[in-house]
């Protein structure tokens, strides 16, 4: 089984994919750890969001738009649940992999406490800076950019989170088990 679970940032895409593969015996692989893997290797800053974007961004344009899935399929070829696409090509290749995506969406209310409470923002982000840096994120004329718009549309399925954490859990592992029945 391959699955990818999608979305915007501070969705609960890393939990998940954590929970389902524990459950599932599989394998789970971030997109986000592959990058900054590659900035540690390389020497490339700090693993900022905004630097995670850009090198990830390089990573797409020098070596193929769809380098973070081949890097992932490669470490993993199956069993594995994948976490944080951001661009068109990787969606693309890992549905040609045989693997199904998630989009997991969210009130961006609720993802903005979730990224303060994660520490994943400090307390000097306001929301609107927070929706700022969204919005950036949300689409790019550049297919190697981030079109997290375009990708969530690609999704085969879709589970909104807009409960407590332990129902998106039951979301995500019902709708994991159906796909293995298929």
């Amino acid at each position: 089984m391959k699955i990818a679970f999608v979305g915007p940032s501070a969705v609960g895409k890393d939990a998940v994919s954590e929970y389902i593969a524990k459950k599932l015996s599989l394998t789970h692989v971030s997109s986000g750890d592959i990058v900054r893997d590659y900035i540690r290797t390389n020497n490339l800053g700090n693993l900022d969001r905004k630097n995670l974007q850009i090198v990830a961004n390089q990573l797409r344009t020098e070596k193929g738009g769809d380098v973070l899935v081949t890097i992932a399929l490669e470490k993993t070829p199956d069993n594995l649940v994948l976490s944080g696409l951001r661009a068109l090509d990787e969606v693309e290749t890992f549905k040609k992999r045989g693997g199904k995506v998630v989009a997991i969406t969210a009130p961006l209310e609720m993802r903005y406490e979730l990224a303060k409470a994660r520490g994943r923002i400090d307390d000097k982000v306001s929301f609107d800076d927070f929706k700022k840096i969204e919005e950036e994120e949300y689409s790019s004329k550049d297919r190697n950019g981030q079109n997290v718009a375009q990708v969530i549309s690609m999704a085969d399925f879709e589970i909104i989170n807009d409960g407590t954490l332990e129902e998106l859990f039951e979301k995500s592992e019902k709708l994991t088990r159906s796909l293995i029945v298929q």
